[in-house]
């Protein structure tokens, strides 16, 4: 659900110098956009890639600069290798399909099981999920024995977001206020990606439109919270967001969005994870 703003902060980090992507059914429209802001994403499936990155993550050279610690050329050859070695940021991106939202205990049992196998090739996972994909106590304790540091999307009073929407309206706080200005009526809020299904030829004999409408076609959800922001590139978001208001019969009100929350997050947990690394 956060694809856009993924693309963005990897787009605004010129440090990357390999950019992978986890192959799958849900990774290609995202390749798309990750190539159309001039990056070069490899994709592999996982079998196949973590290897790859295991290979990368090498540094044989780290006990040969201990042995020859006390030989100064020797240190500082070995030291200047793995400068250049920890210079180079690589980054791999493993997107989880959109549906999941529709079972939070199914969303949960798989944010936890790939970030469990991505513990294994990485030195940090940012999650770039809210509370949806590791509220329950179960999952967080399982996020929590990872031998890896797991960081969240957090906003400025440095709370973990409560979903997407917190995070594509710049924090929690600001998506309270969105809420009570509706006085009370029930209200859908539209980003791109919340509407991107309405990009497929026959929307209203999709899944996904079946099961809203069963909740949607209610009197008491009347208003739609069309969230703007200039740095999102889907062309058809404002011809979505005014069909599916037709559809539903509900009023547009526009608010401003912002990416604060997925570039602070995304550098705070680069500063860690780069920091820590030996």
């Amino acid at each position: 659900m956060l694809e856009d703003e993924l693309v963005y902060v990897l787009s605004k980090d010129p440090e990357i110098k390999r950019l992978f992507v986890v192959e799958n059914r849900n990774s290609f429209r995202l390749v798309k956009k990750l190539k159309s802001e001039n990056l070069k994403p490899f994709m592999f499936p996982s079998d196949k890639l973590y290897p790859i990155i295991l290979e990368i993550n090498r540094e044989p050279l780290g006990k040969l600069s201990r042995k020859f610690a006390n030989i100064p050329f020797c240190k500082k050859m070995c030291d200047f290798i793995l400068l250049k070695k920890k210079q180079g940021l690589t980054v791999v991106v493993n997107l989880l399909r959109k549906d999941l939202h529709s079972d939070i205990d199914l969303l949960q049992s798989e944010v936890y099981l790939n970030a469990r196998e991505m513990a294994k090739i990485s030195n940090g996972i940012l999650l770039f999920y809210g509370k949806c994909g590791f509220s329950s106590e179960k999952a967080q304790a399982e996020l929590q024995q990872l031998d890896c540091p797991i960081y969240f999307l957090r906003d400025e009073e440095r709370n973990i977001v409560d979903d997407c929407i917190s995070v594509a309206l710049g924090g929690n706080e600001i998506y309270t206020k969105t809420m009570l200005s509706g006085n009370g009526k029930g209200a859908i809020y539209a980003t791109p990606m919340v509407l991107s299904d309405l990009n497929e030829t026959n929307y209203k004999s999709s899944e996904s439109y079946k099961k809203i409408s069963k909740y949607l076609t209610s009197p008491m959800y009347s208003l739609l919270f069309k969230i703007n922001n200039q740095s999102y590139k889907d062309v058809n978001f404002h011809r979505n967001a005014s069909d599916f208001a037709k559809v539903f019969n509900m009023k547009i009100i526009d608010v401003n969005g912002t990416m604060k929350i997925a570039i602070n997050s995304y550098m705070e947990a680069k500063t860690y994870i780069c920091k820590n690394i030996e």
